[in-house]
């Protein structure tokens, strides 16, 4: 029930007001008693006056009305729909409906939709490539599936973003469970903030399928060392091939090097394939998977797809600086020696036992060393690891070192504790520019806290490649919170406090080098997660962490031109986005740049572009200066791209960046829907996968709270044009009254 209350904003007393209002009345009642004749004339007047003086009032007392209005809010209810071609098809021999997107609509439709509809605000989200703006089940059924890809994971995600801290009943999701955007399917074991009801749109099909091989991904370090092997995993998967192996070819730089066959299950599937990579010299290395063409096959146009890989030197020199030994730094300097990639060396600050002042000691194979914190011992390293300390334990020229060395392209991770996050840590020093993060300082959080890996994680270069590093990660005992990320920086892993999430692993770019914090002193812990013969994530974090941040010598101390896309696969007729970024030497000013871009065909074409400069937001916020083009390919197969820029009459050319490009999408690949996907989100979101009569059911048995929320509503009574325009009009009367009859 609404209520109101009159409310008065004068400053005065209340007495004093009415005092004031009663003389005046007084005032005016003697002045037309003493001075105005007896007639009509004169009674309009003073009644115009005693108007006038009363709105004035009114106005004077600032007088307003509040409204408290108690609204039932309903939650809200969505349905995720998915509006690509792929909802066209349909596997099942028989199926109740024509294809999926048939079965879709029927669902919208369902009489546990019409329930729900009735308790929750109802509305749908179409998606393809980008989640859509809601509709309501009327507006929802002139849709058409005509999307030409499927990112469900990433709409499904900005589907939460955009509906954060609103009260959301369920999700009823009609997909197939495609996502021609994602590598794999471990995303959909994530956390998801309210149940999703994911609906069976087909039943498996039986039909018989001709044969139909194709690369689905290529999974491999894109920066290798010299001398030393990888890993590339290639996911093969198909149908219709009756259980017989089929040959798949490894090329590297045009030339075969290996050939290894595969075999399917009769009812298809996939598989994923090893191949070891030699890599014996520095270079960029292009590999291509292919799969002939099988006999019968009619689409081939997604049998090969191509993987670049640079291959740095191997004099990968570390530098591991440490105070007083701890557990952090034992676990960390035992990972670092047993990482063959590298050339460690590590000294910790250890108490003389005659004087008591702090010297370096070496650790490992040049123990009884010695070390001075110069900017030419610096640059003998790619990478420096600094420990825990307190601020004072650097110089000024400590610090200065250390930041030419970053500036210039070497790495610094920031194994932090205690001490170097403390009130009178690196903050209090020089270095302060150089954090990807400011912080007021003080003790950490202590408990047990979750932590699990951030979006911008996830795809990081850094362990993107790895697809063994675990979804679900081992607790911290520590978390160094209050945090805000300068512009720029991102965090690649967070722990849940009760204070919210607060970043524990932050990375930023500075200069032409790479920072990384960790903002836990008990990383460490990660070594105790228990395994069953696999490598723990301690070890495999850091070393994927050492070679992304491990550059090249001719990175250091130069211009540098990265090139890359945003999608390693596309269709004939998708826009390929081609991005570069120019990184300067330190202190030089940005400028106007012509950035050229030439994209070589399949056919041998060379197709120049010209880049347009643009800012582009980071994660942290920052807008980054970079160089953007869009380019869509006419032809399949493998493009190459270079970017190129002129500076001071010498060119500086980028890595090449390889994408393959596929006659048409794989959006318009046959395949069955993907029932893995849909079974593991209804499964991590507590919601429920099935058929549509059954999700029909539990959807018409849906228990859902309704709330009540209070409104208030402030209108201003004083402030209108309607009583400026009645001021005016008493004062107009009554002039006109007084001059007519010749009164003073």
């Amino acid at each position: 029930m609404p209520t109101a209350e009159w409310i008065f904003e004068h400053i005065a007393p209340g007495w004093l007001w009415a005092a004031a209002f009663l003389t005046a009345l007084v005032f005016v009642a003697f002045w037309a008693w003493r001075f105005l004749p007896r007639n009509a004339a004169s009674l309009v007047i003073a009644g115009t006056r005693f108007a006038f003086l009363l709105t004035l009032f009114w106005i004077l007392l600032l007088p307003g009305k509040k409204h408290s209005l108690t609204e039932i809010v309903k939650p809200r209810f969505l349905v995720l729909l998915d509006t690509s071609a792929s909802m066209t098809q349909t596997a099942d021999d028989t199926p109740a409906y024509t294809n999926r997107w048939e079965a879709a609509r029927a669902m919208l439709g369902s009489d546990g939709v019409k329930r729900i509809a009735s308790r929750c605000l109802v509305e749908v989200y179409p998606f393809q490539s980008d989640l859509g703006t809601p509709l309501s089940l009327e507006q929802a059924a002139s849709l058409k599936p005509d999307g030409r890809a499927s990112h469900l994971h990433l709409s499904l995600a900005r589907l939460f973003e955009r509906l954060r801290g609103q009260t959301v009943a369920g999700v009823m999701m009609l997909t197939d469970g495609l996502d021609t955007r994602e590598k794999n399917d471990l995303w959909a074991s994530g956390s998801w903030k309210a149940p999703l009801y994911a609906v069976r749109l087909e039943k498996p099909g039986t039909r018989e399928e001709r044969p139909d091989m194709r690369v689905e991904n290529v999974d491999t370090p894109h920066r290798a060392i010299v001398g030393w092997d990888t890993q590339m995993t290639v996911t093969i998967s198909g149908q219709g091939g009756k259980g017989e192996p089929f040959p798949v070819v490894l090329l590297k730089n045009g030339k075969e090097v290996e050939k290894v066959a595969v075999q399917l299950p009769p009812e298809g599937g996939s598989r994923d394939v090893q191949f070891k990579l030699t890599h014996p010299a520095v270079a960029a290395e292009s590999y291509l998977v292919r799969i002939p063409v099988l006999p019968d096959e009619v689409q081939t146009n997604d049998n090969e797809m191509v993987a670049a890989v640079d291959v740095l030197d191997a004099k990968n020199r570390v530098l591991f600086l440490e105070d007083v030994p701890r557990f952090e730094s034992k676990h960390f300097s035992r990972a670092l020696f047993a990482n063959k990639d590298i050339t460690p060396l590590a000294f910790f600050q250890m108490p003389d036992r005659m004087t008591g002042a702090k010297q370096w000691i070496a650790y490992g194979d040049r123990q009884g060393g010695s070390f001075d914190l110069t900017p030419e011992q610096l640059r003998l390293n790619k990478i420096m690891i600094l420990g825990d300390f307190d601020g004072d334990a650097l110089t000024p020229d400590h610090c200065q070192a250390v930041l030419e060395f970053v500036e210039k392209g070497g790495s610094l991770i920031l194994l932090g504790g205690q001490k170097l996050w403390g009130e009178n840590g690196i903050a209090k020093t020089a270095l302060s520019k150089l954090l990807p993060f400011t912080r007021a300082g003080g003790p950490a959080l202590e408990g047990r806290f979750a932590v699990e890996w951030t979006a911008e994680g996830r795809a990081h270069p850094a362990l993107a490649q790895n697809k063994e590093m675990p979804q679900e990660l081992p607790p911290v005992l520590s978390v160094f919170a209050g945090v805000k990320l300068s512009g720029g920086a991102f965090a690649l892993a967070n722990a849940r406090t009760e204070q919210g999430e607060a970043p524990i692993l932050v990375s930023r770019n500075y200069g032409q080098g790479k920072v990384l914090a960790v903002l836990t002193d008990s990383l460490w812990r990660w070594q105790m997660q228990p395994g069953q013969g696999k490598e723990k994530p301690y070890p495999k974090f850091w070393r994927q962490i050492i070679q992304w941040m491990s550059p090249s010598e001719t990175e250091m101390d130069r211009y540098f031109l990265e090139l890359f896309t945003d999608a390693g696969t596309i269709a004939v007729g998708d826009p390929a986005v081609l991005q570069a970024r120019l990184a300067l030497p330190p202190g030089e000013k940005r400028k106007a740049r012509r950035v050229a871009c030439n994209v070589t065909t399949p056919s041998d074409r060379v197709i120049p572009l010209s880049m347009e400069g643009r800012l582009v937001r980071a994660a942290g916020g920052e807008e980054i200066p970079s160089y953007v083009v869009e380019f869509t390919p006419e032809e399949p197969g493998t493009f190459k791209a270079v970017a190129e820029v002129e500076i001071d009459g010498r060119k500086i050319q980028s890595s090449p960046c390889l994408f393959t490009v596929r006659a048409t999408s794989q959006e318009l690949v046959l395949k069955p829907l993907n029932e893995a996907v849909l079974r593991e989100l209804a499964r991590s979101s507590g919601g429920r996968y099935g058929d549509p009569s059954e999700i029909d059911r539990v959807l018409e048995e849906l228990e859902v709270e309704e709330r009540r929320e209070r409104k208030l509503e402030y209108r201003s009574l004083w402030h209108s044009p309607v009583l400026l325009v009645l001021l005016i009009t008493f004062l107009t009367v009554e002039w006109i009254l007084r001059k007519s009859r010749n009164m003073p």
